[in-house]
């Protein structure tokens, strides 16, 4: 167990991350942080439309969203009266904080491999904003789930004798309902870094999810491509096999439910071959480019979209030729390490994501330092989102 003196409000120096995210489900931009040379302009909804032809040296934009006040716009429930919250805060010298990581130990000397070192870094993170002095104290009990079901069994039975105020927990989407449940029952706030549910949240107003659901991703960008193209301009990228019908859907019904008119004009969908991506012969994406289309939605969102989002990027950076068009990602496509830099110089990328470091910052800036002489390596994204899920 650690003793660690942490909650309150955050500090400046956590607004890199997610600040009211927990709550408000607000997006804010996603770059290739690890690459030096990026440079990232914010794009707002009430800016004027980007000039064309203006390319920064990685042309990586982000995107960045206003939301109303709940005092303004208060959440209602299906029957119509306001929703109510029954989580309140209890004033205590010392708060008990489970937190469960979903990391793999199978040696009494953890590897950190590529799974374990994101969580690591995550935990990392929370040390670091544990040690700074909010005027609170808490006891961390750290609890390791291997990400098995078993295993969350023995730790839901431990907690059950000693009560946490507070869990942070899980990772895999069957565990997160068992840890929900349990927390629902005992009245004990739960927050979910890591995964969004959107039926787990239904009734349990202790299950706070940091991430947000697809459909916020969604609305994000569609958001973004109303106000800078018309619908001519616009195609949604799937494949000819069907499989990416759902998420067309998807976008499509989000459209609809964000007309002003009750007739309205979904953005046309593109059918891509995957042979022809692989054909370097073969034209994909010219004949729309000479039909005028400016803006490209690629929706996919699973690493196992990868390869194809990947082979579309390619194929678009070697038919681009001169022409000016942005493509709108989700944060996979800019997380892949097979899309590489030449791709991001030539291609006007656009994604949405939930958390976004500012390198420039410097509040950020002083906790990269501060990480390096405490761990002797630079912060991770899950090092920031740790420190600023803790802060909070």
């Amino acid at each position: 167990m650690i003793s660690v003196q942490n909650l309150q409000r955050l500090s400046n120096g956590s607004r890199w991350c997610l600040s009211s995210l927990i709550l408000l489900l607000l997006l804010s931009g996603c770059s290739t942080s690890t690459t030096s040379s990026a440079r990232t302009e914010v794009i707002k909804p009430d800016k004027v439309k980007p000039k064309v032809g203006v390319t920064p040296k990685v042309s990586v934009d982000t995107i960045s969203w206003t939301f109303e006040s709940e005092e303004a716009y208060p959440p209602i429930m299906g029957d119509g009266k306001v929703a109510s919250y029954l989580l309140e805060r209890v004033d205590k010298e010392r708060y008990k904080i489970a937190l469960l990581l979903p990391m793999s130990i199978k040696q009494d000397i953890p590897t950190l491999d590529a799974t374990n070192r994101r969580f690591a870094d995550f935990y990392a993170g929370i040390k670091m904003s544990a040690q700074e002095d909010f005027g609170l104290k808490a006891d961390i009990q750290v609890f390791y789930t291997d990400r098995d079901e078993v295993k969350l069994d023995q730790i839901l039975e431990q907690l059950s004798y000693d009560t946490p105020d507070l869990i942070i927990a899980s990772y895999k989407s069957e565990l997160i309902a068992k840890t929900a449940l349990f927390a629902k029952e005992r009245r004990i706030p739960l927050i979910s870094p890591w995964r969004s549910s959107p039926k787990i949240t239904e009734d349990n107003v202790f299950y706070l999810q940091m991430r947000p659901s697809i459909e916020h991703y969604y609305s994000r960008i569609l958001n973004h491509v109303d106000y800078n193209y018309s619908k001519e301009e616009v195609r949604i990228i799937q494949r000819e096999d069907g499989s990416d019908i759902s998420k067309t859907r998807l976008i499509h019904k989000l459209q609809e439910e964000s007309s002003e008119v009750p007739l309205f004009t979904p953005y046309e969908t593109y059918d891509v071959e995957l042979d022809s991506l692989m054909d370097s012969e073969a034209n994909v994406f010219d004949t729309t480019l000479v039909q005028g289309v400016k803006a490209f939605i690629l929706p996919h969102y699973l690493s196992r979209d990868e390869s194809f989002i990947y082979s579309c990027l390619r194929k678009m950076y070697g038919e681009k030729n001169g022409r000016d068009f942005h493509v709108y990602t989700m944060p996979v496509a800019l997380k892949s390490d097979r899309v590489d830099i030449n791709i991001l110089k030539n291609l006007n990328i656009r994604t949405a994501e939930f958390r976004y470091p500012d390198l420039l910052d410097e509040d950020v800036q002083r906790f990269r330092k501060a990480f390096f002489d405490s761990h002797g390596w630079l912060p991770t994204e899950d090092a920031y989102y740790g420190y600023d899920l803790m802060s909070f």
